[in-house]
């Protein structure tokens, strides 16, 4: 009886083989691959967006142009299924053709801290403190141009968690009276 032995490439390749496929789940089974409203860099062209984004297929930069900054609103959790946004809205504001901030606000008082698990998990920990129910104030959770606040608000004896996220080249756009709801 005799043993064939298994030629080293054969091997070789075997584990190669299986190490990329481990490589391959672990990349494709992370969080961030099932939120996509966070894979929209902020300052992509509404033409590539709108991959993620079909609603922003209603832009029209001639209507626009750089005077008006529409403001589109969704539910978080069609953008991020899984997450703890399920009572949640979006906001995507466009300004030159080009997405200018992406906001996420919770208004429901039954449904507390929603936003702040959610960027807990997928942004960075803004602070225990953030999580009290009567904490007010805002949390800079900024990576390089990239500004990202977590905030709590009273409004109407309610509390209104927000995250907002936009760079330093847009946040002038984002708000103010300019910008505009689009229905739809």
């Amino acid at each position: 009886m005799s043993i064939e032995i298994i030629p080293q490439y054969f091997y070789n390749f075997s584990v190669k083989k299986i190490f990329l496929k481990i490589l391959f789940f672990l990349c494709f089974s992370s969080y961030s691959f099932a939120c996509p409203l966070l894979q929209v860099p902020i300052g992509t062209p509404v033409s590539s967006a709108v991959q993620t984004f079909e609603f922003l297929d209603m832009y029209d930069p001639e209507v626009y142009g750089t005077d008006v900054v529409p403001r589109f609103q969704k539910f978080a959790i069609d953008y991020c299924e899984g997450s703890s946004l399920e009572n949640a809205d979006m906001e995507v504001m466009v300004y030159d053709s080009k997405v200018a901030g992406i906001k996420l606000i919770s208004t429901d008082p039954e449904f507390k801290n929603e936003i702040y698990e959610f960027t807990k998990t997928f942004i960075g920990d803004p602070g225990e403190e953030a999580k009290n129910d009567n904490w007010t104030g805002f949390k800079n959770l900024s990576i390089g141009a990239l500004q990202i606040f977590y905030s709590k608000v009273i409004i109407m004896d309610e509390i209104v968690e927000v995250l907002e996220i936009t760079n330093s080249e847009m946040a002038d756009f984002i708000s103010g009276e300019e910008v505009i709801d689009v229905l739809g």
